[in-house]
């Protein structure tokens, strides 16, 4: 049961478990006149108590659900973030963590971003290691939340590189447990579950991880549901909830309701009444005992999902539309409310239901990422106009944030690099689920350049082609996984859906104001454009493609014959010559697919078995197919090292497996050690 004893102490019974969480009543006007010192004394030797002094008062202070004191931490944790704070650089760091992590159950992530960025040039210029892995895993948490999954697998690589370097056990968890949910949001189920796997096997046992063991195999839970298996997600959830234990603080009741609402979607696949209905009132007994925005929507989500499965279809539906305006602020919530009318209209049998919310699933995607990319422009400018403490005057800034508790905002202009960076990123995390490697792209990018050349155009022209072919399929960002990596056909109403990556795509790319963007614009919305004019979006014809878009058709269309998709094997190099020959007139351009074939059968013949490497060779200065080929041999050390255990335990007669990953094991079949195609002499 869950009561409020009075105005200090929140209190939450687990039936299982007698123990009581407490929050006890911060003095606000201390930490209010600790911050106005602050302020005034920022070049005196009294900012480096005060940031002792507030680290000690922080964590009740965070614990507690009063949206005013929250709000006077993060603008403390602002104005320490663009101080000069000196001795205590490791307390700052923690404080700097502290705040931006507790954004996240509150539906904030984004805003903790700018905060771990500071403590992550404080632990650097400090030599502070351990503060540095703590950083990184706060930043691949937060960027996770806030939509940028493939920046949460680099920063979780680096945490996990300094971790083993420290022989840090909880900063290894950690890293693992971030990587899983990375991989899970981008749509790599399988990989996500091999690393949950891994957590669960190695640390699942070890009290001192419960909490990350229990969100590594919520991730995986989360994987389990996409692959639609609801018996092991359900028996993975229930071990999540049993390693979590009773939670002790706001975050823990946080995950612990995750745990919880996923266990119960796996009970609603299984069709398991009494279990669901059992999770259900878990749900909203934790919901209760940490009042959030986030915790009591997805309170009201979890009651509708029951609804769906034993009510009234006409009361779940109603409960969900009612919810759209509210969970709108909230991406992850709003999908599955999308999600959730989507079953219902099916349940139902209106069709038409099903199309329009479908659709607008696909519209809240597409927003999901026009806004991500929105804030990833911005970070990129407030980085680049920001002062930095000890190197330019930060008192006007801080004068900013004490008087409206944010940063200033002006124009500045970003160096182009570093919008290409950030929109390549974004490209190979959109092709990560088709293509294992996310390579794609870039040998789209090195195919059209050679197009280009071949056709006679100048080396200003080609290298202009070749940076903006990469991102000529980003909009499939804004495309539902269950779509995208279908095995059979699409319905004509799915390849509707599909069809709009094209305009996603160049909306995505309209947001950079980099003229350099603009042929990248072109091209994301025009390469399925045919030469009759049967193609999409515009039905263009002939001419009326602009040139880029013709050439990136062809290129695009050779490199996905050639390699394998979920609907399809992968096609040998005469075969896919062959058929674009054949589409002369009627899909490209006859003049470019003359010229295509001259070049594509020349570049075979120099390079052979080595032709993958030639063109994927671009993608050596990406950071994210970095980490991808990094996690990969994390992956098959892995495996190395499991089936050394398993080797020593055949000797001893023994099975060190348990029950959740030998089930795995069998059901999902995670994906063995592989080789990159493209890495091999």
């Amino acid at each position: 049961m869950i009561c409020l004893k009075d105005s200090f102490k929140v209190e939450f019974h687990d039936p299982k478990y007698d123990v009581v969480i407490e929050r006890n009543q911060v003095d606000t006007e201390t930490l209010v006149n600790m911050i106005d010192s602050s302020v005034m004394d920022l070049d005196g030797h009294g900012l480096d108590d005060l940031v002792i002094e507030l680290n000690g008062k922080l964590e009740s202070l965070l614990r507690s659900s009063n949206h005013e004191h929250f709000q006077l931490a993060l603008k403390a944790a602002r104005i320490i973030a663009f101080s000069r704070v000196s001795k205590p650089a490791g307390v700052a760091v923690k404080i700097l963590l502290d705040v931006a992590f507790a954004l996240t159950p509150r539906g904030r992530s984004h805003e903790g971003l700018s905060l771990v960025e500071r403590a992550l040039d404080l632990a650097a210029e400090q030599n502070l290691q351990p503060e540095l892995r703590r950083a990184y895993s706060v930043y691949a948490a937060l960027s996770i939340d806030s939509g940028f999954p493939a920046k949460g697998i680099e920063c979780a690589l680096r945490a996990l590189e300094i971790a083993k370097k420290l022989s840090d056990d909880n900063g290894i968890v950690s890293a693992y447990t971030n990587l899983a949910g990375a991989l899970c949001m981008m749509g790599m189920y399988r990989e996500c579950i091999e690393v949950a796997l891994r957590v669960d096997s190695v640390y699942g046992q070890d009290i001192r991880f419960r909490v990350q063991v229990g969100a590594a195999r919520a991730n995986m839970v989360n994987a389990c549901i996409a692959l639609q298996q609801y018996e092991l997600g359900a028996a993975t959830a229930k071990s999540s909830v049993e390693s979590l234990g009773v939670p002790k603080s706001g975050n823990e009741i946080f995950i612990r309701l995750v745990c919880e609402t996923n266990w119960l979607k796996c009970a609603l696949g299984l069709k398991d009444g009494d279990s669901a209905k059992l999770r259900l009132s878990m749900v909203q007994r934790l919901a209760k005992a940490f009042k959030t925005p986030r915790t009591e929507l997805n309170q009201e989500l979890a009651e509708a999902a029951y609804e769906i499965f034993d009510g009234d279809l006409t009361i779940a539906v109603a409960t969900l539309l009612k919810l759209l305006e509210t969970s709108k602020a909230l991406p992850t919530l709003y999908r599955d409310n999308l999600t959730l009318l989507v079953r219902a209209y099916e349940k139902a049998h209106d069709h038409t239901g099903v199309l329009i919310y479908l659709g607008k699933l696909v519209e809240f995607l597409a927003k999901s990422q026009v806004d991500s990319v929105k804030r990833s422009l911005d970070a990129l400018k407030v980085k680049v106009q920001t002062p930095m403490p000890g190197k330019d005057d930060v008192q006007d800034l801080i004068a900013a944030i004490q008087r409206d508790g944010q940063l200033p905002r002006q124009e500045v202009e970003v160096p182009e690099p570093m919008y290409r960076d950030a929109f390549e990123r974004l490209a190979v995390t959109a092709e990560l689920r088709e293509d294992t490697w996310g390579k794609h792209a870039y040998r789209v990018g090195r195919l059209a350049y050679l197009l280009a050349e071949e056709l006679g155009y100048g080396h200003r022209f080609c290298e202009e082609i070749e940076l903006a072919a990469r991102l000529h399929d980003i909009g499939k960002l804004g495309i539902p996984d269950g779509l995208l990596l279908k095995p059979g056909k699409l319905t004509s109403a799915e390849f509707e859906i599909i069809k709009r990556h094209t305009e996603i795509g160049a909306q995505l790319l309209s947001l950079c104001p980099n003229p350099a963007f603009r042929m990248a614009e072109t091209i994301a919305l025009g390469h399925h454009e045919r030469w009759d004019g049967t193609g999409y979006p515009a039905a263009q014809k002939g001419e009326e493609i602009p040139l880029a878009a013709r050439i990136a058709a062809v290129a695009d269309v050779y490199d996905a014959l050639t390699h394998v998709r979920a609907y399809k094997h992968a096609w040998k190099h005469a075969e896919a010559v062959a058929e674009i020959q054949r589409c002369a007139g009627t899909h490209f351009e006859p003049r470019i697919v003359n010229a295509f074939v001259t070049m594509i059968d020349r570049v075979k013949h120099k390079y052979g078995k080595k032709m993958e490497n030639y063109l994927a060779a671009p993608s050596a200065v990406s950071t994210l197919v970095q980490a991808r080929r990094e996690m990969q041999d994390m992956l098959d050390a892995m495996y190395r090292i499991d089936d050394e255990v398993r080797a020593k335990a055949l000797e001893a007669r023994e099975d060190p497996e348990r029950e959740i990953p030998q089930k795995l094991a069998i059901e999902v079949a995670p994906i063995k050690p592989r080789n990159d195609p493209e890495s091999a002499a």
